[in-house]
């Protein structure tokens, strides 16, 4: 039997990502203003052209900090992918589900040693989890993401025994 879900979620701001877009945006914002002050009483006409571009690249530039992850589990194989502005998608991970160490919720009691982390989730870590998969390229990789049910029941599916047997 076939097994395929998928879930998007968002990524939330933390204060530093909207001190970062505040700045961004108030410094453009002077640049433009600059700009529009040298085109009207300096008569540097091209400034309006600049002016515009500054804000265009603004808009573009705060859209970019917009990021979403999408989880795909296709049959024992999760891919997780970042969505970054709407616009650029690149593939984070492809973990196989059948190489799973372990699966539970996130933050654990005792920290899991892996050689790679690989960070997938909302910044909400009252619903995180993780799993400890052997990737052939990272060697012990953990991944932490939010999963839904549906993505949680698609996982559990995939498990190896020994595993699904210690979660039950």
């Amino acid at each position: 039997m076939d097994n395929f879900c998928e879930q998007l979620v968002q990524k939330r701001k933390s204060g530093t990502d909207i001190f970062k877009t505040v700045t961004l945006m108030l410094s453009l914002i002077i640049a433009s203003g600059l700009c529009m002050f040298l085109s009207f009483f300096k008569g540097l006409s091209f400034m309006i052209v600049v002016a515009v571009a500054l804000i265009a690249l603004g808009v573009w530039l705060v859209m970019g900090m917009n990021i979403e992850y999408e989880y795909i589990v296709t049959n024992n194989e999760m891919d997780i992918d970042k969505i970054i502005g709407r616009r650029k998608r690149k593939r984070m991970i492809t973990v196989d589900l059948s190489k799973a160490q372990d699966f539970g919720a996130y933050p654990t009691k005792q920290d899991v040693d892996a050689d790679t982390t690989v960070h997938a989730s909302t910044g909400l870590e009252n619903d995180a989890h993780y799993i400890l998969v052997e990737h052939e390229n990272y060697g012990k990789v953990k991944v932490i993401f939010n999963p839904n049910e549906k993505i949680r029941e698609a996982i559990a599916q995939e498990l190896p025994r020994t595993l699904s047997a210690k979660l039950k």
